[in-house]
């Protein structure tokens, strides 16, 4: 089974956003599981999005706090991965398709305060700095790819 998720690579200046994940709440006995990983914002499409656009800006919201985002660009190529054979029983999913959008953060800063529990934290970094700290090599060769190139 897919999941259909969506996902934002944000821009700033020269830099870019990630969020600290310390949680995935999408499992089927609906606990959660603990993690600690850094990310582009990106999450399920729900029932009630009537968009791809739309599930992307709420997810932004859900993870930043913020709706100040612009989005400037949906990209032809998904992101597409396997989750690891631990995760498949708990998530109920055996894959992930992941329509990506290009966006820009024309906020202060200010607004940045997750409102989603499985974000810990929020930061922009530069394109060095995302290689070395992402931790989905699948995200990373995107970029690499469709944006950096």
């Amino acid at each position: 089974m897919i999941r259909i998720a969506v996902g934002a690579v944000v821009q700033c200046g020269d830099r870019y956003l990630l969020v600290n994940k310390k949680k995935i709440n999408d499992t089927q006995n609906g606990e959660g599981i603990e993690i600690d990983e850094w990310d582009i914002p990106k999450g399920g499409v729900k029932e009630q999005d009537q968009s791809l656009e739309e599930a992307v800006l709420r997810e932004l919201h859900e993870e930043t706090g913020s709706s100040s985002f612009e989005l400037k660009d949906k990209f032809e190529e998904k992101i597409v991965f396997d989750f690891p054979v631990e995760l498949k029983s708990i998530i109920g999913f055996d894959k992930q398709e992941t329509t990506m959008f290009f966006a820009e953060y024309v906020g202060d800063g200010g607004d940045l305060s997750p409102i989603d529990e499985e974000i810990g934290e929020i930061k922009f970094v530069t394109e060095e700095e995302f290689v070395e700290i992402v931790h989905h090599c699948e995200t990373v060769e995107f970029l690499k790819k469709n944006v950096w190139n």
